[in-house]
């Protein structure tokens, strides 16, 4: 169950903004819903989320254009940084059930249908995109990634949460089970990655350890071309051509406003 509090903004030319928000177990994330004048029927929506910066405003203000011109209606959750300390995982915490209670709630609104929805991430949210998706395929129409610190692999070798095999760290639900069972879905998902050409810098907020620096690179451009080679080869052992692309942003950093006027929302939404 959950409990739910919508304001209305004054209309915003050219997207109608709302506002919600859910409470799931004590902690509430809330979000902006962004309407087009006209929307697309049958194009699920687009929820977007934000890094550890949690600048949601500004991924919101960035996607606006490029949605409204698609016709497609823009989700954007908020983690409040005291009541989300770590949003970007799924263990301990569980920012993949207040994303399901969020959809549930816009759909029962009336505003969409999200029975499946795109889903965009970019670094810390990019890493929580890729999890969610892996635990709830059957939600996803497509999946972006753009420059995530680290990924959970498609590798029934690795431990969780560098792959799917069990945790050696306690949990409040079998998380690297639940993905397992899910594993073929997640692999046939349409799958998106993007990353800054030169971002290659190992920043305070890039995850470095001897493990994940050793199988997935030493940075976040080296870590999305290991990631999309191990789904490749993880889909082509079950049978499935993947259908992946990865590109990679001339002359961006680690900065999704540079990423953003290098076209990235554009490229998104056209994909």
């Amino acid at each position: 169950m959950f409990d739910a509090a919508m304001d209305v903004l004054p209309v915003t030319k050219p997207m109608t903004v709302h506002k919600l928000s859910v409470a799931v177990k004590g902690r509430v994330l809330s979000a902006e819903i962004r309407i087009p004048k006209v929307t697309t029927p049958g194009l699920p929506p687009l929820v977007a989320l934000h890094g550890i910066s949690r600048k949601a405003k500004s991924i919101a203000d960035a996607f606006s254009i490029p949605c409204d011109a698609k016709g497609q209606i823009l989700i954007t959750p908020h983690f409040s940084r005291k009541q989300w300390r770590h949003f970007q995982q799924i263990g301990t915490y569980r920012p993949d059930r207040a994303i399901l209670t969020l959809l549930d709630l816009v759909q029962q609104m009336g505003f969409a249908s999200t029975e499946q929805v795109d889903i965009f991430g970019y670094s810390g949210g990019a890493q929580l995109a890729h999890r969610f998706a892996m635990l709830y395929p059957q939600r996803v129409a497509k999946l972006h990634l753009a420059a995530a610190g680290w990924y959970c692999l498609p590798d029934l070798k690795q431990a969780f949460p560098m792959g799917l095999a069990p945790s050696t760290k306690r949990l409040r639900a079998n998380v690297p089970a639940l993905a397992h069972n899910q594993l073929r879905n997640y692999l046939d998902l349409k799958l998106r990655v993007y990353v800054g050409a030169e971002d290659r810098h190992r920043d305070d907020a890039l995850r470095k350890n001897p493990e994940v620096d050793d199988v997935q690179g030493r940075h976040r451009l080296a870590r999305a071309r290991h990631y999309c080679d191990a789904f490749r080869i993880a889909a082509t052992a079950r049978g499935i051509t993947p259908d992946l692309t990865l590109t990679e942003i001339p002359n961006c950093v680690h900065s999704f406003s540079d990423c953003a006027r290098a076209g990235l929302t554009t490229l998104v939404c056209n994909s």
